[in-house]
Parts: C-alpha cells; structure tokens; sequence
C-alpha cells in the first residue's frame, strides 16, 4: 500500500488506499493456535488535501482500526465510499452514525452512563459531563449532528427534497474525523 499511496501523491492523485484490518482469533482445532482473519480489504479513499489527511482522516482511520471501533469504522469507511460516489446525502448521515458509534464505545469502555438509543446531543453531553470539558466545545463538536439533522435524508425530505453538495459532504467527513480523534483523546487523556 504504501508504494501505491506514494504513486497516487506524487502525481498528486485525489485518492489513498487503506492498510487492510486484520484481527487475532482462536482456531477451534486440536492444536488451539493462534491464526489472523481480514477483517477488512484495503480500500480507496478520497484525499482532498495531503494536510487534512494527515492530520484527521488517517488519524481516525488509525483509530476506528482497533476492535472495539469495528462497527464506527464499518460506518466510515461506507461514509468515505459514498462521498467517492457522490452520493453525498447518505456520507453526510453515515459519517454522524461513526461519530455516534464512537461515542457509545467511548461510553461503554469507560463507564459513563448511556443508552443505545442516545442521541448524538446527549451522549456527546454525557463524555463531556464525565471529562470536565468545558460548555463551549458542545457547539463546535455537535456540527457534525446538525449537519446529519439538517441536511442528510435521515429525517426525511418531505415536500423538498435535500440536496447535500460536495463541499458539505467533504466538510462533514473531515469534521467527523477530527471530531473522533478529539473526543478519543480528551476521553482517554485522564483529564
């Protein structure tokens, strides 16, 4: 992968191709040994801007890789897939559903309260009760929640129907990412 993704930068191609997820399991013969099972094929994956890769979409793909984010990585990576296929309605609502999943595990692992059915509001509020974040980071890291309430066909179109153009698709992919790897970091700081 990386002499692809070398290729892909020096012509300075929009694309990156994912590292692929592999996880340890227990084989159930005689000899009990430890195998490897892909969990995940590698993928391409737009690359807008070599900065806001670095420093927020391959750091949540980093992140989402570990087991307990499977399914928040699942839901990104289809976010990255939509948005490469211009279906940028359904990136948008998939890119809140990732931002949602990790929030729950972060919940779950360190034992702040929550409910399955929590919205992005109240389980956001909740981490930030739990970390002692301070108020004013609830408007910032709740965009990518409205952005889904808003515009994405999560809710419904009703009479009009909602059209996401790319540049607020693109927006909410790079905010979902820096958002995770935030929250993660403030989570797991002990601070």
């Amino acid at each position: 992968m990386t002499r692809l993704n070398e290729f892909l930068s020096v012509d300075d191609l929009p694309y990156f191709v994912t590292k692929q997820v592999w996880e340890p399991w227990q084989d159930e013969d005689f000899r009990g040994s430890r195998r490897i099972r892909l969990l995940e094929e590698s993928r391409v994956i737009p690359k807008d801007s070599q900065v806001i890769h670095e420093t927020a979409i391959e750091p949540a793909l980093q992140l989402l890789r570990q087991p307990a984010f499977r399914y928040a990585n699942t839901e990104f990576m289809a976010a990255l897939e939509d948005y490469r296929h211009r279906k940028f309605g359904d990136c948008v609502t998939k890119c809140n559903a990732s931002y949602e999943s990790v929030m729950k595990v972060i919940c779950g692992q360190k034992r702040f309260g929550y409910s399955e059915g929590d919205s992005t509001a109240k389980l956001l509020r909740t981490i930030m009760a739990q970390t002692q974040m301070e108020g004013f980071w609830e408007t910032p890291l709740m965009v990518v929640g409205t952005l889904r309430n808003k515009l994405s066909s999560a809710h419904g179109a009703g009479e009009n129907a909602k059209v996401v153009p790319e540049h607020i698709a693109r927006y909410a992919m790079n905010l979902t990412a820096s958002a995770i790897v935030f929250l993660h970091d403030q989570a797991y700081s002990g601070k």
